[in-house]
């Protein structure tokens, strides 16, 4: 089980199980919402994504369908 959340803490997730895909990416939209030459993440099935704090939301930086 692992948890998580947003910067500022207003949301907070909670994850069981294993992920359904995990990678490295070094794209330029990664880089440029983290800062960093790579950013590493985890996609789960929604039935393993909970939140316990907040309310969770979409966001699309790129613009992209």
């Amino acid at each position: 089980m692992l948890e998580g959340g947003c910067q500022c803490g207003e949301v907070r997730y909670r994850v069981s199980g294993d992920p359904a895909h995990h990678a490295l990416c070094h794209c330029r939209d990664c880089r440029a919402s983290s800062g960093a030459p790579a950013t590493a993440w985890m996609a789960f099935p929604a039935e393993k994504f909970n939140v316990i704090k907040g309310k969770a939301v979409s966001y699309n930086s790129s613009g992209a369908s």
